[in-house]
C-alpha cells in the first residue's frame, strides 16, 4: 500500500488539494436566489415526499428537464443532512470529474500533457464556478466531457465507446436533449471536417454502446411520457433572444470563466483550425470541435452556464499543445498566448468590469473578494511575463498553472459576499425554527425560492415578480390583500425588505423576530 501511494504521491497530492479548493465552504453560505432556490427547492420537495417526475416547489410547477440532478440533490439530502452542502455536493464533485475528462482527453505517449490538462481546467475560473453552484450545469459538463474524452481515446481502444456511451444517457438524463445531441453533432462535424468516417461509424454503430444508450433513453423517454409529458416540451431546443443586458452578461461571464487562459485558447485554435479541407485527422482537431460546438451551442441557448461544457476541451487542446511546444523548445506559441493573454486580461480587468458595475450590482457585491483575485491574477501575469522573457519554458509549464490556481482562492469568497445579499439563509431557519401548523408565510415585494427550501412551506406573493422557471404560484395578491391576511386568527409571517414601509403594512400587532441580509422577518401574533 505504501509503494502505491509512494508511486502516486504527486497525483494524490495534487487530488487533495483539488478537492479543499473545489469542497472548500460550499455548506457555509445560503443559496443564491433564484438558481440555486429554484433547484434546491425542487430537489428538497422531491426528498419530502413529492412526485420525482414533477419539479415542483410545494404547489407550484416548476419548468426544467435537469431530472437525474434534482434526483441526485434529494439523495444528498438524505445522505448528508438538510444544508446547502447536500445540494452542493454533486456540483463540487463534478468539477473534480471535468478535471479528470480533460486529463483523460489530453493523454499522449507522454503523461505530462495529462498533467497540464489538468492542471488547466482545474485553474480555469468557469469550472470552478459552476461547480460552486446548486445547478446541473456542473454535472451535465461533466457527463458530456466523458462521454467526449471516451471517443478521443477510442482511436487506441475501442472499449472506450462504453464510457462514451453511458456519459451520454446519463447526460440525457441530468440535463436533457443536449447531452445527446451535441455529442453527436461533434462527431458528425468532426468526420465530415476529416474524412474520417471510421471514428463515426464506429461511433454508432459498435453493438454494446449504441445497444446502452438506445435502450436506457428510450426507456426513460418513455417513463417521462407516462408520468409527466410535459417536461419533454421543456427538453425541447428553443430559440433565445438576448437583450443589451443579456449580452453584456454573456461577455462579461466569458471573460471571466476563460480566466486567465484567453490568450492559449486563442492560440491552440488557431494552430488546429484547418486550412483545406479535407483536414488532417487528429485529436487536436476533435478537441477544437468539441469545443466550439458546446462554446455556440451555450450562445445561441442562452444559457452560459452550460458554456463549461468546453472548457475540459479546450483544456486538453492547450495540455497537448503545451507539451508539443516544450518538447520542440519552440518559444514563440507560449509568447504569442502570453501576449494575447495580457492584451484580453488587462485593458477589461482595468476598464471593462469597473464599467459593468452599474448593470450588475454583484460585481459590487462582491468587490472585497474580487479585489485579491484581481491582484492574484496580476501576480499570474507578472509570473507569464517573467518565465517567457526569460525563456524558462519548462519552470513556465510548471509554475504558471500553479498561480492560476492559486487565483482560486479568494474567487471562492465571491459566492459567500453574493449569498449577504442574494440570500435569506438565516431569515429562513428562523422561520424554520418558529413556523407550525397552518401558519402563512408572506413575501412583500420579493421572490425567494429557496424560502420553500429552507421551511417546506409554500410562500404568498404580495407585490412581487414570478421568478423564471416557475410555471405558477399558489395566490399572488396586492397591497390591500396584506391588512385582511394579517388580520386572521392564524399566524402570519412576513418577509420584507428593511427599507420597506408599505402604507398597507399594519401598524399593530407587528412582531419583530429578526433581521439578516437587509431583510426583516415579522409576525402578527
Amino acid at each position: 500500500m505504501f509503494k502505491i501511494i509512494s508511486h502516486h504521491k504527486k497525483a494524490i497530492l495534487f487530488g487533495a488539494l483539488l478537492f479543499y479548493l473545489y469542497f472548500r465552504g460550499i455548506g457555509d453560505h445560503g443559496l443564491i436566489d433564484p438558481v440555486e432556490g429554484i433547484n434546491a427547492s425542487i430537489s428538497i420537495h422531491m426528498y419530502a415526499g413529492g412526485n420525482y417526475f414533477v419539479p415542483k416547489i410545494g404547489d407550484s410547477l416548476a419548468s426544467g428537464s435537469s431530472l437525474g440532478f434534482w434526483w441526485l440533490s434529494a439523495l444528498a439530502v438524505k445522505l448528508f443532512g438538510w444544508g446547502e452542502f447536500a445540494v452542493r455536493f454533486w456540483s463540487a464533485l463534478s468539477g473534480l470529474l471535468m478535471i479528470l475528462a480533460s486529463s483523460i482527453a489530453a493523454k499522449t505517449d507522454s503523461p505530462r500533457s495529462s498533467w497540464q490538462a489538468a492542471s488547466v481546467c482545474a485553474s480555469m475560473s468557469m469550472c470552478f464556478i459552476v461547480s460552486q453552484l446548486a445547478s446541473s450545469h456542473a454535472l451535465y459538463s461533466c457527463l458530456v466531457a466523458m462521454a467526449m474524452a471516451g471517443i478521443v481515446r477510442s482511436r487506441e481502444n475501442r472499449h472506450w465507446l462504453i464510457l462514451s456511451h453511458i456519459s451520454i444517457t446519463l447526460a440525457f438524463i441530468a440535463h436533457g436533449f443536449e447531452g445527446i445531441l451535441l455529442p453527436f453533432l461533434a462527431v458528425i462535424i468532426y468526420s465530415v471536417m476529416s474524412d474520417d468516417y471510421d471514428l463515426l461509424r464506429d461511433f454508432f454503430t459498435w453493438p454494446g454502446g449504441i445497444i446502452i444508450t438506445i435502450i436506457f433513453c428510450g426507456a426513460y423517454f418513455v417513463v417521462l411520457a407516462v408520468n409527466n409529458p410535459q417536461i419533454i416540451h421543456f427538453m425541447r431546443c428553443q430559440k433565445y433572444s438576448y437583450t443589451y443586458g443579456g449580452i453584456i452578461g454573456a461577455i462579461v461571464f466569458l471573460f471571466v470563466g476563460f480566466m486567465p487562459y484567453h490568450g492559449f485558447i486563442m492560440r491552440a485554435v488557431y494552430e488546429v483550425f484547418p486550412e483545406d479541407y479535407p483536414a488532417k485527422k487528429s485529436p487536436e482537431l476533435f478537441l477544437m470541435v468539441w469545443g466550439l460546438v458546446f462554446f455556440m451551442a451555450s450562445i445561441l441557448s442562452g444559457d452560459v452556464l452550460a458554456m463549461s461544457a468546453c472548457i475540459p476541451a479546450f483544456s486538453a487542446l492547450i495540455g497537448r499543445k503545451l507539451v508539443l511546444w516544450l518538447e520542440r523548445k519552440s518559444l514563440f506559441p507560449v509568447s504569442v498566448s502570453a501576449m494575447l493573454s495580457f492584451l484580453v486580461i488587462v485593458p477589461v480587468l482595468h476598464m471593462v468590469l469597473p464599467f459593468t458595475r452599474k448593470y450588475f450590482p454583484l460585481i459590487d457585491t462582491a468587490m472585497m473578494s474580487l479585489i485579491p483575485w484581481g491582484l492574484l491574477t496580476g501576480l499570474y501575469l507578472v509570473a507569464l511575463w517573467y518565465y517567457t522573457k526569460t525563456k524558462q519554458v519548462e519552470k513556465w509549464a510548471r509554475n504558471v498553472p500553479a498561480a492560476a490556481l492559486l487565483c482560486l482562492m479568494p474567487l471562492a469568497g465571491a459566492f459567500n459576499l453574493a449569498a449577504d445579499r442574494y440570500s435569506v439563509r438565516d431569515i429562513g431557519i428562523a422561520l424554520r425554527d418558529k413556523i407550525s401548523g397552518k401558519d402563512w408565510v408572506i413575501q412583500y415585494s420579493v421572490n425567494y425560492p429557496s424560502v420553500y427550501y429552507y421551511t417546506l412551506r409554500n410562500s404568498v406573493l404580495i407585490n412581487s415578480e414570478l421568478t423564471r422557471g416557475v410555471e405558477d404560484v399558489k395566490f399572488i395578491a396586492r397591497d390591500y390583500v396584506l391588512k385582511t391576511l394579517w388580520e386572521r386568527n392564524e399566524r402570519v409571517f412576513l418577509i420584507i425588505p428593511e427599507k420597506l414601509n408599505p402604507e398597507a403594512m399594519p401598524k399593530s400587532n407587528t412582531f419583530h423576530i429578526t433581521e439578516a441580509e437587509g431583510m426583516l422577518l415579522l409576525s402578527n401574533k
